[in-house]
């Protein structure tokens, strides 16, 4: 005969301190690795369903014993360390741009609000976003079903609906199976005890459709934040299709561009980064070379890209590591 749900839940009550341990574990390394708990699942050969319900303390509703699954994700865990991640491979510079994306990230989040925010390509705003979803999700990881969360979305060219739902809910580690409203009832019951914002980057992709689909994220529960970055087009979206999107204009709390790095915070980021002693003159050089017209205006105007900073300074320093005195530029 069948165990009864109580039966089960009676049953594992025995390992529940170990359970409580290993789903930290588990926790902490899908925010470090930011692997979604589907493709975790995948790697140790259980349902993503069984997976979500031990993340979530429901483990009871599968079985009376977790104690298979504790052993299969602290093998694994103990298989694949955490590397140094990526996004926090380098240092972060608190510019104005990763001043004003801080800003508005923590207004949508802790708010339950709607920002957009556009700027130039090389501006980093895709390295600032990781960085303080990554900061964020470690920070308040202790806070076991309650702690604040924030998940990035990219968004590709030509992305409907129903895919971009099934984004969000990978990123979120909810179940993406079915139609968009599936999705979304999924996503309601998985996120209704948390404030939890939504980072869609290159959000000038995405159409009338599909924004439609997310306002219901943001007026209905869980309330998620929403916060959208992307190139200039973005605003251009709001501005020119203003009745199509009329529902939305009301509901944003503000746009804002971005201004990219100026002149003294590039020159800070070569000191800090070269360490060499550079003359003010070769600073600006190495500035100038980093550069990009602006092509929105004409040509007219051009910015500091920070991306572009970045791989003049990398190839200064890899001439430095081989012995160089001078780099290319």
């Amino acid at each position: 005969m069948a165990l009864s749900y109580a039966v089960r839940r009676q049953l594992l009550a025995a390992s529940l301190p170990e359970a409580t341990e290993v789903r930290l574990e588990l926790q902490d390394y899908l925010a470090r690795t930011g692997m979604a708990p589907p493709d975790f699942a995948r790697r140790i050969n259980y349902a993503r369903e069984t997976v979500y319900q031990f993340l979530n303390g429901h483990y009871s509703r599968i079985s009376s014993n977790d104690g298979l699954i504790r052993t299969a994700i602290r093998d694994f865990i103990a298989a694949h360390p955490i590397a140094t991640p990526t996004i926090n491979a380098g240092k972060f510079y608190q510019t104005e741009n990763a001043r004003l994306l801080r800003q508005y990230f923590y207004e949508a989040l802790d708010h339950g609000r709607a920002y957009y925010l556009y700027g130039a390509p090389g501006t980093q705003k895709t390295y600032v976003l990781q960085h303080l979803i990554a900061e964020l999700n470690r920070s308040e990881i202790a806070k076991n079903g309650e702690g604040r969360r924030a998940y990035y979305v990219y968004v590709r060219q030509g992305i409907r609906s129903l895919d971009l739902m099934k984004r969000v809910a990978e990123s979120c580690g909810a179940i993406g199976m079915g139609t968009v409203d599936r999705i979304l009832r999924n996503l309601r019951f998985d996120l209704s005890q948390r404030k939890v914002l939504l980072v869609f980057d290159e959000a000038q992709h995405l159409s009338i459709e599909c924004l439609e689909t997310l306002r219901e994220l943001l007026d209905q529960p869980p309330h998620c934040g929403l916060l959208f970055a992307g190139t200039h087009e973005l605003e251009a979206i709001f501005t020119r299709q203003a009745l199509e999107l009329e529902q939305w204009r009301s509901r944003f709390h503000a746009g804002q561009a971005l201004p990219g790095i100026s002149e003294e915070e590039a020159a800070t980021i070569v000191h800090s980064e070269l360490e060499l002693g550079l003359s003010q003159r070769k600073v600006q050089k190495l500035i100038s070379k980093s550069r990009i017209t602006d092509l929105r205006n004409g040509g007219q105007h051009s910015y500091v890209s920070a991306r572009r900073l970045f791989w003049v300074i990398r190839e200064l320093q890899a001439v430095a590591n081989r012995g160089g005195t001078e780099g290319p530029y």
